[in-house]
């Protein structure tokens, strides 16, 4: 075969696209759909039926999901990848959909094939460099990238103990290169199936509870955020404007997590300062809509000690693991949205039963979240994919080591011409407490939100705004009762 460059792409307005100089394929840092994952598959089977191929990349005519098939096409192409024009982005994506969907052979083959593009690239791309060919050395780049990131978020290593240059020279048939020093790829970032949130541990009694934490001890699948999360958060901020600084923050710590192909993202824990009806457990509620992740709730306004976080140790009578572990077992996830009210009011001394602000700030800290030791079931439990949102009317009672570990933001009052986003938020928020479209609310006359909106302007508070709708929404029902009678 002539080392000729050939077109081998898709229509240009296909989704499916893999980009170019000038627009990354930030998609293939994502997670794919089964939908995606079958349209992309399609559009390959495309490339893959070109005439233009040696016949000796693939034994055989690949098939939709035909994943052995796919994976010796990615093996044979990969060492010539390079005379085709996006050839790598085929062997990313061939790669990509066996690794997606799981396939028998994802393992072993797909790190195969990973493992040599990555060769054949850092030797291309070292050729471009002292060309001067950027445009095209960009694309190198960026191919390389997302090669890295398919095999540390997909593929396992092989388990055998080889180095990464004897199973290239054996499989590929390509000249060893020396492997990477082993710290120079941080052993965080290649995937677990699940995360563990409890490590094994023997219950403190024969209560049937105690089931319900042994699942924390078995991998647990991370809840995946949506992909259109950063939109939703984007919506909330029209809604809610003076929440547009924290969701600001949010959505970069998405798009962080996106890039680096994390599932969930790890976000700085969250405290909002602002006075009472401001809105902030509301808000905090509508995030962990956004994000698709379960809520629990928990206010440390009347705790007098640590325990309503840390629980109580082994040998009570009503012993009871840490807060966040119960609420993880009880929502059956290891990254929920926790919430934590009125922080600045959490009592306790540490020469008696401990102070709520000195727990917090351990399970918090990153240091010791990953192994925070619970004194009930006697084990290290792992609370860093939580997402940490609190509340405080303000800072003065919050000491600073705990306070320098929060991203502070200080919510102000929605202004009085907001009131239209602001009652449409709480209006869905009584529809949907109250299990019913907000369509299928009365409909409140023009004077009456006239009325409300005067109202509103005065105070500013949307708890007393909430119950001011409700008494409306009722005072319309009845109206609307009587007319049918």
């Amino acid at each position: 075969m002539p080392d000729a460059v050939f077109d081998l792409r898709v229509d240009p307005a296909s989704p499916l696209l893999f980009g170019d100089a000038e627009a990354p394929p930030l998609w293939l840092w994502l997670t794919l759909e089964r939908e995606e994952v079958d349209r992309l598959e399609a559009a390959l089977l495309d490339h893959l039926r070109s005439p233009l191929f040696p016949p000796r990349i693939g034994e055989r005519p690949v098939r939709a999901g035909d994943d052995i098939g796919l994976l010796d096409f990615a093996a044979g192409l990969a060492p010539i990848a390079g005379r085709f024009l996006g050839g790598q982005d085929l062997v990313i994506a061939a790669t990509r959909i066996v690794a997606e969907r799981g396939g028998p052979r994802a393992g072993e083959g797909a790190l195969a094939c990973i493992e040599g593009l990555l060769a054949r690239q850092h030797a291309e791309a070292r050729a471009l460099g002292e060309a001067g060919a950027a445009p095209r050395l960009r694309r190198f780049v960026l191919g390389a990238r997302l090669a890295a990131d398919l095999w540390l978020r997909f593929v396992p290593g092989s388990g055998d103990g080889r180095r990464v240059d004897a199973r290239l020279s054996g499989m590929l048939k390509i000249e060893a290169t020396p492997a990477p020093a082993a710290s120079s790829i941080p052993v965080e970032a290649v995937p677990e199936p699940g995360l563990r949130v409890l490590e094994s541990f023997d219950p403190p009694n024969d209560r049937a509870e105690w089931e319900a934490y042994r699942a924390l001890a078995t991998p647990l699948p991370l809840r995946r955020v949506p992909r259109d999360a950063a939109a939703r958060l984007g919506a909330l901020a029209e809604a809610a404007p003076g929440f547009a600084a924290p969701l600001a923050e949010m959505r970069r710590g998405l798009a962080l997590a996106a890039h680096a192909g994390r599932p969930s993202p790890r976000l700085r824990p969250l405290l909002l300062v602002g006075p009472p009806g401001v809105g902030k457990t509301w808000f905090a509620r509508r995030v962990a809509q956004a994000l698709d992740l379960p809520f629990a709730a928990l206010n440390l306004g009347g705790a007098t000690d640590n325990r309503c976080l840390q629980g109580t140790a082994r040998g009570w009578s009503a012993a009871t693991p840490a807060w966040p572990v119960a609420e993880m077992a009880r929502l059956a996830a290891p990254n929920p949205v926790l919430f934590l009210d009125e922080i600045e009011k959490a009592g306790g001394q540490r020469e008696a039963n401990g102070r709520a602000h000195d727990t917090l700030l351990a399970m918090i800290e990153p240091a010791s979240a990953g192994a925070w030791f619970d004194e009930c079931l006697r084990t290290n439990a792992d609370l860093r994919h939580a997402v940490w949102i609190m509340a405080a009317n303000d800072t003065r009672d919050i000491p600073a080591p705990l306070l320098s570990r929060l991203s502070v933001h200080r919510i102000q009052p929605p202004p009085a011409g907001a009131y239209v986003s602001v009652a449409a938020a709480l209006l869905g928020g009584i529809a949907e407490d109250m299990g019913c479209a907000a369509t299928d609310l009365p409909t409140l006359p023009p004077e009456t939100e006239t009325a409300l909106a005067r109202s509103f302007a005065g105070h500013r508070n949307l708890r007393r705004l909430r119950a001011q709708m409700e008494e409306c929404l009722g005072v319309a029902a009845e109206a609307a009762l009587a007319a049918r009678h």
